[in-house]
């Protein structure tokens, strides 16, 4: 379901940005300014549900990087004070 919220995100990103890209060299009146503000609204709409659903390409990455290391060093050990 992730998956294809994303893609349908993309793909109307990208009708929209064609859409906006034929209606900026022809604003004559106030619905045409409205009409624009509506599609960049639309593209914006559509940045931030990429940027929710961008996580699905980031687990198959993490998933086989999934190794946890723990490194000892004796820099890290608690020093004993000598008493004399």
């Amino acid at each position: 379901m992730k998956l294809f919220s994303l893609l349908l995100s993309v793909i109307m990103f990208f009708v929209s940005l064609y859409f906006f890209s034929i209606q900026l060299g022809s604003i004559d009146s106030l619905n045409d300014v409205i009409y624009i503000s509506l599609l960049v609204t639309l593209m914006a709409i559509c940045v931030v549900g990429v940027i929710i659903n961008w996580d699905i390409l980031k687990k198959k990455k993490k998933n086989k990087e999934n190794v946890i290391l723990f490194v000892s060093n004796s820099f890290s050990r608690k020093q004993k004070k000598n008493k004399k």
